[in-house]
């Protein structure tokens, strides 16, 4: 029984830095979704141009550069996110010896 409150507190961060990666999801989400439509609005007024191509080509870039530091993030909330899950993995398989060992032991 002991083990479990341990458990259920060493759970407590965790289940708090999954919620704080997940709100920064939102916000990333949100922050990629102005780009693309930045970058359809941009393109749609390439077509009212003499060098639609050329246009095109400009705003396909700077969606690029708008979108580099966003993806950079998500990259580093994933290595986050995997990192927060082997703690996790850990705490369950040693509760889990525990358990086990606490279930073996003589009366």
């Amino acid at each position: 029984m002991l083990s479990m409150a341990q458990a259920d507190a060493s759970n407590l961060p965790s289940q708090s830095e999954s919620n704080l990666i997940e709100a920064q999801r939102l916000v990333l989400a949100e922050e990629k979704k102005k780009v693309f439509d930045q970058f359809q609005t941009n393109s749609k007024a390439c077509w009212q141009k003499f060098a639609v191509n050329d246009c095109l080509s400009n705003v396909r870039q700077q969606k690029y550069q708008s979108l580099r530091p966003l993806d950079q993030r998500e990259i580093e909330l994933n290595t986050r996110q995997r990192a927060l899950k082997e703690i996790e993995r850990r705490q369950r398989l040693s509760d889990k010896t525990i358990d086990s060992s606490n279930d073996k032991a003589p009366p």
